[in-house]
């Protein structure tokens, strides 16, 4: 019989001894790393929700109503010289008054002798900003002559940067929670197999057994449980979506090469916690 034949009934039989702590570890890591599994898919699409909100902000530069129109090719041209800038597009004072009717009704400005609204530029990106360069751009354009006001929805952004900021903190705190509970349960799993084999493993010390004997059974299953618990996972939640659609946006998940790497590390962790578990007894 091949040596990797007796590795694999050696780590078989250690697991089938105590299939009740092992059957209520692996459930505890499944629930656990399910709840991982839905704080990541809420994080991928959040961030997307706000990476495609600020590819669709734009800038509305406001003039004041003291500048001749003659001036105003030459901050077309200054706009358009910043870098970052796409397109620059000019609304006048009958296209904005045009515009607040579109929105409000029909003769909204008909009691009034003048038209009030100041003529703009709108500003297109090519590419996405970020609230920290979109704030250098409003420095940059308010230093120009004639520029009464900018805007672009900064306080919506920055409602959206800061929850994202939080959001990011809040997973890195339940991240290590969650690492946290990896490795108690997983260390705990495995103190109390090897407490009940103590005096086994004394034995085998003193006959000469090694430690692909003592050890890697513990860590094989340390391995396997934390593997096949975010696998499952996973395969739990693919298929839930099958069943669930969302009429606002698309649900958007992780790639195939991103869960291939979150189950492995997920088995890492569990082996860790394994050995975390087990350490003592190798030594005592």
């Amino acid at each position: 019989m091949t040596r990797p034949d007796r590795f694999l009934r050696q780590v078989f039989r250690h697991i089938g001894r105590d299939k009740r702590i092992s059957l209520g570890s692996f459930l505890v890591l499944a629930i656990v790393l399910v709840l991982i599994d839905l704080f990541w898919i809420a994080t991928i699409n959040i961030n997307h929700h706000y990476d495609r909100i600020l590819q669709t902000v734009r800038m509305e530069v406001f003039l004041s109503n003291d500048i001749p129109d003659s001036v105003m090719p030459v901050i077309e041209n200054a706009l358009l010289s910043f870098d970052g800038v796409d397109t620059v597009g000019y609304i006048s004072k009958d296209d904005a008054a045009r515009i607040l009717e579109t929105d409000l009704g029909p003769g909204i400005l008909g009691e009034l002798d003048i038209n009030p609204l100041p003529r703009s530029f709108i500003i297109h990106f090519d590419r996405t900003l970020d609230l920290a360069a979109l704030d250098q751009f409003n420095d940059q354009i308010n230093r120009l002559d004639g520029v009464i006001a900018v805007e672009y929805g900064r306080p919506w952004i920055e409602k959206m940067e800061n929850a994202g900021q939080l959001l990011r903190r809040v997973g890195l705190a339940v991240g290590g929670l969650i690492l946290f509970i990896v490795l108690l349960t997983m260390a705990n799993t495995n103190r109390l197999t090897a407490r009940s084999k103590s005096r086994e493993f004394f034995q085998l010390k003193l006959l000469g057994a090694g430690p692909s004997y003592l050890i890697y059974p513990f860590l094989t299953e340390g391995f396997l449980s934390g593997f096949i618990a975010a696998a499952f996972g996973w395969i739990f939640i693919l298929y839930a979506v099958d069943y669930v659609t969302f009429s606002q946006f698309v649900l958007l998940l992780p790639t195939l090469e991103q869960l291939g790497i979150y189950v492995i590390a997920a088995g890492l962790t569990g082996m860790i916690g394994a050995w975390l578990g087990i350490r003592r007894f190798l030594v005592s």
